[in-house]
């Protein structure tokens, strides 16, 4: 097999795990903020943390749903309405009242798509992740497209602990009840020139067939009456109810033995009387998807009460039918049949960017995402999320409400591509930018306000206006679009868009201007483009094509230039090159940090071996370095053989890594530091002096004194003294690389600062520094929670009791403990801090009405008093044993947010980062502050709370067993690279070794051969 050049060029990946299904749609991967990578792959939807590629993982199986009765125009094949079994199943979705279609019309053109379908089973079409803090626990939730057109959403089972993700809601589902309460936006239920072909084609008696209800209830069976030729009909069985009866045909009985029909043909004909057919508010007529097949001048008259039926719908809204004719079936014409599908078939979904509106309504988060759903009638429906008003780990029972806010018209034709992008626009208003793409090659760029969006509650009222069309000369279908504000320009964006040509444009749009200007055409690939992804700022493009090629843009001036791939990295590296086995690439996507580039490719099974691997092995993932990536244009160095890194090399990854750790420092952005975390720990082992350089020049970009003479040790001091005006964030960045960078493990996952500073005294010298800053910075960290929860207090206490409504806004809680920890930390703590201790004690006996204020605690276990000797963990006072005196006692562990008591009994909130527990949140406004809290109290917004850890400020989660899928936003050392041995006794190579794996750490006695010791 000839593969492209391209792709022999590419470079070895450095992990990859391989697939059981193949994608079929261009974009088949997103990669989440929660560090979980999401592949629509054929049936099923693969979901893997890319930190533990080799652990459990999670999986969305797609089954046939049943269509919307929009028109029945054949008959679908009962073997197929049993579905994979899978950890996500589709259930069969009920039918509406919609109506039905003449055999005779079948052949028209604009159902010929439908009549000559014959997919066997759904296929994942489209993926996207929303933002963190959309799913009950915080998460992210993942919305899905197959290719019925089915859009659903889902959740990680945090709660359930099983493997099969949870549906949240289904969006067509939605969708259809708005189409259905207007009528498709057709003018009336009935056509008129269809119902007078109807009646003509009634009037014709000789070759009418009844079914009566008067012969279902008595012993005779129906008789049809073909031909003038009587049979009897089994069809319906009079001792079956007609559910029944459904249920039979539908669970894959022999349609020749029940009657149903006559021949193979997998089509069926149904004309109608030249009346509606009637249904009852329990029952829906379901006429061409089991009677059997007739001529097209034969019809059939049903009955209400022996009809066909399936009783789990909804009936038609009795103001959408004609007076008199309430609770009547619709005959529709093709034309209606083949729009009302296009209106239902969805192609393309995106989530958009979190949205916050400066308009608070009350019980109401200010947060929001807009989910845009793309169909095949050009139409974009536009879905408003808001974040929920309280997260939980012990259930999932929180209700997610999609409100449809917008029906756009974008384009005459399929919409095949959809991007979004957040731009700052001049004084205060934000404007949420849309970019979308169809199948006649056209493209548009919308703009909206956030503001109006928040308030915008009908579909009819929409809230985007066109900025700009983009005339192209060669029109061919637009297969991805990638959208990007360039953080050199806040006023521009940059659109780059993939054709199904394998042609590649880019346009650089001025918003307020109305301005755009193109920035080239490029002969990128040999096939369709299948995924675009901008990466550094918009300074990087990569794109890569169903011609298994991947490449790699630069973005200077107005004009993109082909650069080479980065193909050297530090650490482990996989010599095997799969892109030599792989014949078609599907999409691309990037690491919230931006140096790593997700690739998902098919497997040609003819290179593969037969019996071991093309059976199961059918597609890949492959994870490539992208922090070595040059944002100059150099020439090719793709000869160059030596593996070792080059000057050049360094100063590129050197560049990139700060550029990740810079986007972090923006409080809006998820913690998620997995892939700088994990190219740092590799050039540490190898080049430790390149990580000091490097985090030396991050810290002292912070300080405006000139500092580029000064050692680390030194850099790190100054950082002690000036924690006072170092931003939260960038408290929560250094805590992450201390514990997981830089100190051990073994001290990295201890809380007690006494602790941390005299264990492990052998490496004190080289990692005193990074010790002292951890404990102070924890300190400081602990210090703004207290005063943040003091000022609340306080605030409270100025103002009215009916300002406040618990349940509604963050409620103080744990004040009593928090007061004995400045107490006990008089003088280590800030004198602010114990004057607002000391305002907290003036309130007296009002504190109890305006917080949780509970000064006594006891023992879950044996109920003895616990009294409050530190913030982390607790000893209750014990029960004495035996007249000596000693006691049992228990160890029990407090919150790290609200210093109470942990419950030994409910589930708890836990940070994979510093191993705390909690079981109270803090609000969203603590981990937003760029100081710690001064200033008038009323300038604290106490809005919805976010679990997220105020030590390390990443998402709090729920501990998961270690054969289940969880999200990883830092990087774990889980490899025996990292282990310690102890030898046991006098036993002989019996080694007790302690490795990292997941979350938790494990204890392994080994049996060790000398000879590998040695």
């Amino acid at each position: 097999m000839n593969l492209p050049m391209v792709s022999r060029a590419m470079a070895s990946h450095w992990q990859a795990v391989p697939l059981v299904a193949s994608p079929s749609y261009p974009n088949s991967i997103a990669w989440s903020n929660e560090n979980l990578v999401a592949v629509a792959s054929g049936h099923i939807v693969t979901i893997v943390n890319p930190a533990l590629l080799d652990g459990p993982r999670g999986l969305i199986t797609l089954s046939p749903n049943k269509p919307f009765p929009i028109g029945f125009v054949r008959r679908p094949n009962p073997a197929l309405l049993d579905g994979p079994r899978g950890l996500i199943t589709l259930s069969p979705n009920k039918p509406f009242p919609i109506g039905f279609v003449r055999r005779e019309d079948l052949l028209t053109p604009c159902l010929m798509p439908t009549c000559l379908s014959r997919d066997t089973r759904p296929c994942a079409r489209s993926i996207s992740w929303s933002q963190p803090g959309f799913a009950s626990n915080s998460g992210c939730l993942l919305a899905v497209c197959t290719s019925e057109g089915r859009i659903k959403l889902y959740r990680a089972p945090f709660c359930e602990f099983r493997a099969e993700w949870v549906e949240v809601v289904d969006i067509s589902d939605l969708l259809f009840n708005y189409f259905e309460r207007t009528n498709f936006g057709e003018q009336s239920l009935l056509s008129t020139s269809f119902a007078q072909k109807e009646t003509s084609a009634s009037s014709k008696s000789s070759k009418k067939r009844v079914i009566d209800s008067q012969d279902c209830s008595s012993s005779k069976e129906p008789t049809f009456k073909r031909n003038g030729v009587s049979r009897r009909s089994k069809g319906i069985n009079h001792h079956k109810s007609l559910g029944e009866a459904l249920n039979d045909g539908a669970n894959g009985e022999d349609s020749h033995e029940d009657g149903w029909h006559d021949s193979g043909d997998d089509l069926t004909a149904l004309s109608v009387t030249d009346k509606p057919v009637a249904a009852t508010t329990e029952s829906i007529i379901r006429p061409c998807s089991i009677i059997n097949q007739v001529s097209s001048e034969e019809v059939i008259e049903v009955s209400s009460n022996n009809a066909m039926v399936s009783k789990q719908i909804s009936p038609i809204p009795e103001g959408l039918l004609p007076e008199g004719r309430q609770n009547y079936v619709p005959v529709i014409t093709p034309e209606q049949y083949a729009s009302r599908s296009a209106l239902l078939s969805a192609l393309v979904v995106a989530w958009s960017p979190v949205l916050q509106s400066s308009r608070i309504r009350p019980g109401f988060s200010n947060r929001y995402s807009i989910l845009a759903v793309g169909g095949k009638s050009g139409k974009i429906s536009l879905w408003k999320l808001c974040e929920p008003e309280c997260y939980t780990i012990e259930h999932g029972r929180v209700s997610v409400d999609p409100m449809l806010v917008g029906l756009i018209q974008a384009h005459n034709s399929w919409i095949t591509a959809i991007s979004w992008e957040m731009l700052a626009a001049r004084l205060t208003m934000s404007q949420l930018i849309l970019a979308t793409g169809s199948s006649d090659g056209s493209v548009k760029i919308w703009s909206a306000d956030v503001e109006d969006l928040a308030s915008s509650s009908e579909a009819n009222k929409i809230s985007f206006s066109l900025i700009n069309e983009l005339t192209v000369a060669m029109p061919a279908p637009i297969s991805t679009i990638s959208l990007v504000v360039p953080r050199h320009s806040q006023e521009n964006i940059v659109l780059a868009i993939g054709k199904g040509s394998g042609l590649l444009e880019a346009w650089i749009c001025n918003v307020f201007g109305k301005k755009i200007h193109s920035a080239g055409v490029y002969d990128a690939h040999d096939q369709v483009v299948t995924g675009l992804a901008w990466a550094f700022g918009g300074c990087c493009l990569y794109s890569c094509s169903q011609d298994n090629s991947v490449q790699s843009w630069v973005l200077h001036g107005d004009y993109l230039h082909k650069v080479t791939f980065p193909s050297k990295f530090p650490g482990f590296r996989n010599s095997t090159n799969l892109s030599l086995v792989s014949d078609q690439c599907f999409g691309l996507a990037l690491s919230p940090g931006g140096l790593m580039i997700a690739v998902v490719r098919s497997f040609d099974v003819n290179l593969l071996h037969q019996m071991y691997q093309a059976r199961t092995q059918k597609a890949v993932i492959e994870f490539f370095w992208a922090g070595g990536q040059s944002l100059e244009i150099a020439p090719d160095n793709t000869g160059e053989s030596t593996l070792a890194l080059s000057e050049r090399d360094l100063s590129c990854w050197e560049s990139n890594i700060l550029w990740s750790l810079q986007y972090f420092e923006d409080a809006e952005n998820p913690l998620v530091l997995w892939d700088s975390l994990a190219a740092l720990l590799e050039f540490n082992k190898s080049s430790p002096s390149f990580v000091e350089n490097l985090l030396f020049k991050w810290i002292s970009g912070w300080f405006s004194c000139h500092l580029s003479d000064d050692s680390i040790d030194k850099i790190l001091l100054h950082v002690v003294s000036m924690l006072s005006e170092i931003s939260s964030r960038k408290i929560f960045l250094l805590n992450i690389i201390c514990r997981r960078l830089m100190i051990s493990d073994a001290k990295a996952d201890m809380h007690n600062g006494e602790q941390l500073k005299s264990s492990e005294p052998k490496n004190e010298g080289k990692l005193a520094p990074w010790s002292n800053l951890l404990v102070s910075n924890e300190l400081e960290l602990q210090q703004r929670a207290v005063s943040f929860t003091f000022r609340a207090v306080l605030n409270r206490a100025s103002h009215s009791s009916d300002a406040f409504q618990v349940g509604k806004k963050w409620f103080p809680v744990g004040v009593a403990q928090m007061e004995c920890w400045v107490l006990l930390n008089a003088g280590l703590v800030h004198n602010q801090l114990n004057v607002l201790g000391s305002e907290l004690r003036g309130l007296g006996s009002r504190i109890s009405s305006i917080c949780e204020y509970v000064k006594e605690e006891s023992c879950s276990f044996c109920s003895t008093p616990v009294p409050f000797e530190s913030a982390d963990v607790a000893w209750c006072e014990g029960h004495k044993l035996d007249s000596s005196g000693s006691n049992e006692r228990h160890r029990l562990s407090r919150c790290a947010v609200s210093m109470r008591l942990c419950s030994v009994a409910a589930p708890m909130w836990f940070c994979i980062c510093c191993h705390r527990s909690a079981t109270d949140t803090m609000p969203q406004t603590f981990f937003t502050m760029s100081k710690p809290p001064s200033g008038t109290d009323d300038e604290m917004k106490l809005d919805f709370c976010r679990p997220l850890c105020p030590f390390c400020g990443i998402l709090l989660q729920r501990s998961m067993p270690e054969f289940l899928l969880s999200s990883s936003p830092i990087m774990y050392r889980r490899c025996l690279d990292d282990y310690i041995h102890v030898r046991f006794g006098d036993v002989p190579n019996l080694y007790i070794i302690r490795t990292c794996w997941g979350q938790r750490w494990v204890l392994l006695a080994l049996l060790i051969p000398a000879e590998i010791i040695h």
